[in-house]
């Protein structure tokens, strides 16, 4: 029982040193201020303990801002060997939680955000800059598909400075976007009362057909809700369920690592 309990012991010990070793930094943004200065935008920056140059993951958070998630996929993305660096859109603008008010702080307006923070990543020495790439949950999710939107579509033009890749789960997927700049992989569930899956598979068809040059998969999961990688919740959030759901995050874990594998050599 002592064995056990020491060992429980060094388990919250080294989780709590994990999560402690990540730096706060404050980076320029690419939104402004009332006053009209650039938004100075703070973020979580994790690396690796090796020295060298890394590829690295932006991430974007939820709705109700950076939560034990972006812990744990930052632990999981250090140990695969990426720097990440978790934005906080909300904090800098004076905001905790606009779950239920999403136009406080719009997609598009966190999309600069994700940009901002490529730009810092890049500026790193221990950052590969022609390796980085961006995930999201929920709202953070939604945001990722706008970070690799083509706003250049109607030209016909590249994006100077796309991601390397993208992964959103659970996102709020819009009918149509226009041309994606970055092969994107969607994880979403299947009874989802958030955001929709059947949303994301029109989107799907409507993105592939217009834009055949990027791979884009959409992966759902059967019986699994909003949230499902969140371990431990169970719990109603206006009215609609979220969840854990055991077997979708240890599938979700595996395509996230193959896909970043195989899109950020």
């Amino acid at each position: 029982m002592i064995r056990k309990t020491v060992i429980v012991l060094l388990l919250v010990i080294g989780i709590v040193t994990s999560a402690a070793a990540a730096d706060n930094v404050t980076f320029k943004g690419a939104t402004t201020t009332a006053g009209g200065d650039l938004l100075m935008l703070t973020g979580k920056l994790t690396k690796p303990q090796e020295e060298g140059r890394f590829p690295a993951v932006v991430q974007l958070h939820a709705c109700s801002g950076i939560k034990p998630w972006n812990d744990m996929w930052a632990e999981r993305l250090k140990e695969w060997g990426y720097v990440t660096l978790a934005v906080d859109s909300l904090g800098p603008r004076g905001e905790s939680d606009i779950c239920g008010k999403a136009h406080r702080v719009p997609a598009n307006i966190r999309a600069k955000d994700a940009h901002a923070a490529k730009s810092y990543l890049a500026g790193l020495p221990f950052v590969d800059s022609n390796r980085i790439a961006v995930m999201g949950m929920g709202h953070g999710g939604w945001t990722t598909l706008y970070a690799v939107r083509n706003p250049w579509y109607a030209e016909v033009k590249q994006r100077p400075d796309p991601f390397r890749a993208a992964i959103a789960l659970y996102p709020y997927c819009p009918n149509k976007l226009s041309r994606c700049d970055a092969p994107l992989l969607i994880l979403i569930g299947e009874l989802d009362e958030h955001v929709s899956a059947e949303l994301c598979q029109n989107m799907k068809k409507t993105w592939m057909a217009g834009d055949p040059q990027h791979e884009v998969i959409l992966k759902v999961y059967p019986g699994a809700y909003y949230c499902f990688d969140c371990e431990g919740i169970k719990e109603t959030v206006l009215g609609r369920r979220i969840q854990y759901d055991k077997v979708a995050t240890a599938d979700a874990i595996i395509q996230v690592k193959n896909f970043l594998a195989k899109h950020m050599k």
